[in-house]
């Protein structure tokens, strides 16, 4: 009796651990000015925040970002007044990227996701 026991509660731990949170991503987006997009992934399991990352896309030709040199500038002027740490630009033709560490300000890893969902709504971000 003990060993069926013990056989039936060594199955239900099994089944309750192969029932834990999936792992989710959610990128939330704003387009805070025209020719600008911007892009927040929020990485989770369940309601834990696990891990959030952000791009920022600039169209080279709504914002006359006509080279290298001028892209550089555009993401410096963008990093200071962000205060951005971290960041890494890419420039093509058609579009300049900027991508980094989310701010705490709208997501702190190890947080709520609910609380996250809620911050990045209320700032105009809207679910992708």
């Amino acid at each position: 009796m003990k060993k069926v026991l013990s056989l039936g509660l060594l199955v239900l731990v099994f089944i309750l651990v192969g029932c834990g949170a999936k792992k989710e991503t959610t990128t939330f987006t704003q387009t805070p000015m025209e020719g600008t997009d911007t892009f927040i992934v929020v990485e989770h399991e369940g309601d834990k925040v696990t891990k959030v990352s952000a791009k920022v896309v600039f169209d080279n030709k709504k914002l006359n970002i006509t080279d290298e040199s001028t892209a550089d500038q555009v993401a410096k002027a963008f990093e200071s007044s962000s205060n951005l740490a971290n960041t890494s630009v890419k420039y093509s033709e058609k579009e300049t990227t900027i991508t980094y560490d989310a701010p705490d300000t709208y997501v702190k890893s190890g947080g709520s996701y609910k609380d996250a969902e809620k911050s990045l709504t209320s700032s105009g971000f809207k679910q992708k």
